[in-house]
This record gives C-alpha cells, structure tokens and sequence, in this order.
C-alpha cells in the first residue's frame, strides 16, 4: 500500500483528462531526442478500451527527422508523453 502511495506522489506523465483531440505532446529521450506526439482520434478498441491514434514526429541533431502514425492505450500515452505542448 505504502509501494503504491509513493509511486503517486512521483508518478510521471500527463494526466488522461489531458489527452484531447488536436493536442501535442514532447518526450525528450536519451542522446537528443524528442518525440512530438499529435492527437488524431481517440477511440475504443472492440473491448471499450480508449486507444490514442496519433501521428508522431521524431527528432535528432544526429539523424534525418521522419513522422508516422501510432496508437497506443489512453493510459500508456498519457504515461509516455508528460509534457503538453503550448500551442
């Protein structure tokens, strides 16, 4: 119980309620990396769970910039990406 408090208090990530259509969100990875994540749809999969639909873009200082579209659990994306983009 005490585990789960703790994992509270420093949890990371941005909040589901965040996760809206049109939104941008930034991940910084190791070796100057950062991800943008552009929210394209929200749905359910056929058991109700919300899936992200997304488009994301990934840059390096070291390699070519590409984009492609991903999808991901409405909790796992909002886990992932903890930084809203201002826009």
């Amino acid at each position: 119980m005490l585990a789960l408090n703790v994992g509270q208090w420093f949890k990371t990530g941005s909040s589901p309620d965040d996760v809206k259509v049109g939104a941008e969100f930034r991940k910084s990875r190791r070796g100057n990396i950062v991800e943008i994540a552009k929210v394209l749809e929200i749905a359910p999969d056929c058991m109700g769970v919300p899936h992200v639909h997304y488009k994301v873009s990934i840059q390096s200082a070291h390699h070519e910039c590409f984009e492609e579209q991903r999808t991901l659990g409405l909790d796992s994306f909002a886990e992932r990406f903890a930084k809203v983009v201002a826009g």
